[in-house]
């Protein structure tokens, strides 16, 4: 009897070292001649792997076939190894379609198990590995798409969280169509969108907006995806959601309007933005909300030394001019050792508006929410039509739509950076230099 069980071990350790050398007459031998149970683990291995699993891992898809062929009985697919690792999550994490396909063939394979090792789901693993082909079998194999990444330190993440870090479009278009959950939140309360805004995919946000996910979703803390794109400096994303609806003078949750948040950061094309598409540029003392202070854009603008932004609010709002701090020339801290700005401000207060400047501002304010869109609609010539736009303080060059680079990656990511350790989402940025007030 002693003898007979170390020839049986001795076949065994032979058997797995045929599996791990790829010799496909020998291991097709020894189940013709049932010399090994198809579904006996490796001895020598600690982790307790099954040859199907070593052959999933080496990618070997003729073997892999072999063994569910087997007879008496094929391998068992949902064979797992001590921490949980099996053949089809082996799969989707190389992206192996011809063996996510042969996997999945006969119905047997469970795809909706979660790796106990890194906490996701082959799905998840395959999203991670890019293979928008492999998704698609696991899909219609009955994959769920609202299986989350598990683990104290993943912040639950969604597959189509996942799939938006990975900037792959077409994968979150499957996701959408096979009806997941668009505005499923991670454990901080962020959406899809908010990754989509601050890893800057424009092409997902813009497919994620058209399929009217919740554009004023907020976190845990209150943010949105507006704050994320001022905070970001980022004009282009400013737009993007403008014109898939952001309303644009809903305030935060600790009362701050968005054209406050962005003069305060200094982030000036932002500003121009919301002011450009209408949102309120003042806010007075009667019709102040419990929540929101009264302000004056211009005043926060000249404030800051923000010229740019207040030349434009000047030609949107020439009765900006006529403000009491400006006449009776109670100028903000930061104007003080400003003489040359103070002397500016003082001179086109002083000097009459054109009348074509002031028809423009007053068409401008008449149009309302959203004028340049409005503008486009009007009988009017194109040239009049451009001039309306106030092409000297708007340029398309604004919105250039800039792909993220490592360097600013503003949310823990290890998979597509070389970095193990990337930079949390910064949410208090403030530049308070004078690049901006390039007049002075």
């Amino acid at each position: 009897m002693k003898s007979s069980t170390k020839t049986n071990i001795s076949e065994l350790r032979e058997f797995f070292a045929c599996v791990r050398a790829g010799d496909h007459r020998k291991v097709k031998q020894c189940l013709k001649d049932k010399f090994v149970d198809v579904d006996s683990v490796d001895p020598d291995d600690p982790l307790g792997p099954t040859a199907i699993i070593i052959a999933s891992e080496l990618g070997d898809v003729k073997m892999v076939q072999m063994f569910m062929r087997a007879k008496p009985k094929p391998a068992n697919v949902n064979a797992e190894t001590v921490n949980g690792r099996r053949a089809i999550w082996l799969a989707a994490k190389q992206g192996n379609k011809t063996l996510a396909e042969k996997l999945l063939k006969d119905k047997k394979c469970e795809v909706n198990y979660i790796d106990r090792e890194t906490g996701c789901s082959p799905m998840l693993r395959a999203i991670i590995s890019n293979k928008a082909d492999v998704v698609r079998l696991l899909l219609h194999a009955g994959g769920d798409v609202n299986l989350r990444r598990l683990g104290f330190v993943q912040g639950a993440e969604t597959p189509l969280i996942k799939s938006v870090q990975m900037d792959n479009l077409e994968i979150c278009q499957m996701l959408v169509n096979s009806l997941c959950d668009k505005n499923a939140k991670t454990e901080d309360g962020l959406t899809a969108l908010h990754y989509a805004v601050a890893y800057r995919r424009y092409d997902i946000c813009r497919f994620l907006l058209s399929e009217r996910i919740k554009v004023h979703a907020s976190s845990c803390n209150g943010v949105t995806s507006m704050l994320i794109a001022i905070e970001h400096h980022n004009a282009a994303m400013v737009r993007l959601l403008i014109q898939y609806g952001y309303k644009l003078d809903r305030p935060y949750r600790w009362g701050e309007m968005p054209i406050q948040q962005a003069i305060a950061l200094h982030s000036q094309l932002c500003a121009m933005t919301l002011a450009y598409w209408g949102c309120s540029l003042e806010l007075k003392s009667s019709k102040a909300s419990k929540k929101v202070e009264p302000f004056s854009a211009f005043y926060l603008a000249v404030g800051e030394r923000l010229m740019t932004l207040a030349r434009l609010l000047i030609d949107l709002h020439p009765a900006f001019l006529r403000e009491k701090w400006l006449w009776q020339r109670d100028w903000p801290v930061s104007l003080y050792r400003r003489p040359m700005v103070r002397q500016w401000l003082l001179d086109q207060a002083s000097t009459p508006r054109t009348l074509k400047k002031l028809c423009r501002a007053a068409i401008f304010q008449r149009l309302g929410l959203y004028a340049p869109k409005k503008i486009e609609k009007l009988p009017i010539s194109q040239p009049l039509k451009d001039y309306l736009c106030f092409p000297e303080h708007i340029k398309e060059e604004f919105y250039l739509e800039k792909t993220l680079s490592n360097e600013d990656c503003p949310y823990d990511c290890a998979v597509l950076c070389s970095s193990r350790q990337c930079p949390p989402l910064d949410l208090s940025f403030s530049d308070d230099s004078d690049q901006d007030i390039e007049y002075w």
